[in-house]
């Protein structure tokens, strides 16, 4: 990412994060669920923001609720997004030996270019 922030002085750069909602853990204990996301959110920014600090400047935060694939694609066309910047592999099972889901998905869905970084 600093490399393409470096190349394209004028570009901005908008990090999406989604959280997926387990529908009965929020039924249960909407609060908790609720703060914790927020601690997620929080500490996501400070680390991106930190390992670009250089740019900081140049970066959007949105954090989204509901099915990663379909929030990714809806919001880099709502921010008009030039390029979606995704990783190869998520934290889910056998993430060495395919490539992420959520990374597919995008792939295969999205009407915007999208590069995937190892």
């Amino acid at each position: 990412m600093e490399e393409l922030l470096q190349a394209w002085p004028a570009a901005e750069c908008t990090v999406v994060y989604v959280t997926v909602r387990e529908n009965y853990a929020y039924d249960l204990i909407p609060e908790a669920v609720d703060a914790f996301e927020g601690r997620l959110s929080e500490t996501i920014r400070q680390e991106i923001t930190e390992q670009l600090a250089p740019w900081k400047n140049r970066l959007r935060f949105v954090h989204l609720t509901g099915h990663p694939v379909k929030s990714i694609c809806t919001a880099a066309q709502e921010v008009k997004a030039d390029l979606i910047v995704m990783g190869s592999h998520g934290r889910g099972l056998m993430n060495e030996a395919l490539l992420g889901s959520v990374t597919h998905g995008v792939l295969h869905h999205s009407e915007i270019p999208v590069l995937v970084a190892k």
